[in-house]
């Protein structure tokens, strides 16, 4: 009855710099238009676009994940009361330069409380009468006079002036509720929730008074100060948050347009880098690119790949070199790299902006596209002599008298053929021999696949008792998630080949020994098809005729 689907995820993720989004924060989107709402402009961006749409050949993925690299700031704005106390903080919601171009104004409501108004250029959310009645009060006791007094923290009531009767206390009584329930139970005092607020929050909730009468009439208090920071923190205002200060208790003064300020993107240094990699460790991703021609930042991505693959979250890489590399600094810096989990892509391509411009884009961008490409087939597909969604590239390759040369050199190439602008063979920077597990990108991923859908088929053994029925349940979920994993397409994956005389895997074994369960087993992950040999075998025709 254990679960055989294979759960395993093949997402890509790609750290660079782009105009929006949260920094350091891994932002996952399901598709193109959730990336631009949030990335707005930068070759991250262009990464997440090429991604999703990499190939005629392949699917697109199901999610990408992004990491914005610049340390960017958000802008801020602190609105004043009468007395010029800062009484809300505001902070926009989106983090950079761009958004000191956010503006508020703060006027008199039409008929209560205040009208604001939040722009950015021509978009704008506005709201008028923003205000909150939350409770009434009113002494009709014997005493001549009696007074309210409500601070952040608690609320004051005297009769006659200067005898106190109660202070109540808003971090024992929070809500509006539970303040007005106390006050009804003290003699010559009556109080009743308005306008259904009863859960609103009366600790740091309601504006502030001194020495109010009560006696004379009903006084009413107000939550004017945090109607105006809800309003600003709900869903019907979208670019700008709200802090009330801490000892804040009266409504902002009006205020005409005044700009946010503070927000910048922040300078780029390794620092972040290999900050935004650490992000990435907790995150669960199988391809990482950086969008940078940088090789300092290449060495990191592959540390990164490397460390995390050795602690059972394995990934791969692909990176890409900056315009006009030649193909002897390619083969030069994949010699540098020499990784069984990175690929060098070194040919930049032209593709369309959104805007309709031809633009021709670097090498770090093909790899984007290449990365979500793998990450939008099956694990083991192969992506040589797969098209890629491209109008140009940046130059053409002779195959095979340049392209033998980079493939040999460990440099993932691609060419212009009659039927698409393709890669050539999908390899890794690889040099030390030529396992297909450590060349071939795909049949590496084969491997990782397999690895990380067995060892999760049975990790829930892990705590079992050690005993025989602990060995056969193992080799039971071993050999049911192995056997998915040779599953062809498209019924299944693939990524295990073979037949009835030479099995996809064979030899299942498990052994205990003390705390320790020992499962190995063979296994033959899928290879691509990289060459094709004709035989031509070439006879002298013979013939005879007769008149």
């Amino acid at each position: 009855m254990a679960n055989k689907n294979l759960t395993v995820g093949n997402v890509v993720a790609f750290i660079g710099r782009s105009l929006g989004g949260k920094p350091n924060t891994a932002l996952r989107f399901g598709t193109p238009s959730e990336a631009e709402a949030v990335l707005v402009e930068g070759e991250l961006l262009d990464a997440v676009r090429a991604a999703f749409d990499p190939s005629p050949e392949t699917n697109a993925p199901q999610s990408v994940v992004a990491v914005r690299v610049n340390p960017a700031e958000q802008a801020s704005l602190t609105l004043l009361d009468a007395s010029s106390n800062p009484v809300i903080t505001l902070k926009s919601t989106d983090y950079g330069l761009r958004n000191n171009q956010i503006k508020v104004k703060v006027e008199t409501g039409s008929t209560a409380g205040k009208k604001l108004t939040t722009q950015f250029g021509n978009d704008y959310y506005t709201a008028d009468n923003v205000a909150r009645n939350a409770f009434g009060v009113q002494y009709s006791g014997a005493a001549a006079t009696a007074t309210m007094s409500i601070t952040g923290t608690s609320i004051v009531l005297q009769a006659p002036s200067g005898t106190t009767i109660d202070t109540i206390e808003l971090a024992t009584f929070k809500t509006v509720q539970q303040v007005v329930d106390r006050i009804n139970s003290l003699t010559g005092f009556a109080a009743s929730v308005k306008d259904g607020n009863n859960n609103k929050l009366a600790l740091n909730g309601l504006d502030y008074v001194t020495s109010q009468d009560v006696k004379t009439a009903e006084f009413v208090v107000t939550a004017n100060l945090q109607a105006i920071i809800d309003w600003f923190n709900s869903s019907g205002e979208g670019f700008v948050t709200a802090t009330r200060g801490a000892t804040a208790g009266a409504v902002p003064g009006n205020v005409g347009f005044t700009y946010l300020s503070g927000g910048s993107d922040g300078i780029v240094t390794n620092a972040e880098w290999a900050d935004a990699y650490e992000t990435l460790q907790t995150v669960d991703v199988q391809w990482v690119t950086p969008i940078s021609p940088e090789p300092s930042i290449w060495a990191m991505n592959d540390a990164h790949v490397s460390f995390m693959s050795n602690n059972k979250k394995e990934r791969r890489a692909i990176v890409g070199t900056d315009l006009g590399t030649s193909n002897e600094d390619a083969i030069s810096a994949a010699k540098s790299l020499n990784s069984d989990r990175t690929s060098l892509v070194h040919i930049g391509h032209y593709s369309y902006d959104p805007q309709g411009n031809l633009v021709l884009r670097p090498a770090y961008l093909t790899a984007a596209l290449i990365a979500g490409a793998f990450a939008g087939v099956n694990p083991g597909t192969p992506m040589t002599n797969k098209a890629l969604k491209v109008v140009a590239l940046e130059r053409d390759l002779r195959n095979p008298t340049e392209t033998d040369v980079l493939i040999n050199g460990g440099v993932l190439c691609v060419e212009n053929t009659d039927t698409g602008y393709k890669v050539v063979q999908s390899i890794s920077t690889w040099l030390i021999n030529s396992n297909y597990n450590r060349r071939e990108v795909s049949t590496g991923v084969a491997v990782d696949f397999t690895a990380r859908n067995w060892r999760q088929a049975v990790d829930s053994l892990r705590g079992s008792k050690s005993n025989p029925l602990l060995i056969s349940q193992a080799i039971s979920r071993s050999d049911s998630v192995l056997r998915e994993l040779s599953r062809p397409e498209p019924q299944g994956v693939g990524v295990l080949a073979g037949d009835e005389a030479n099995p996809p895997y064979k030899n299942i074994q498990a052994s205990i020994e003390g705390d320790v369960l020992r499962l190995q087993a063979q296994v033959s992950p899928v290879i691509p098809n990289n060459y094709i040999l004709i035989t031509i075998a070439a006879v002298p025709w013979s013939g005879s005729a007769s008149a």
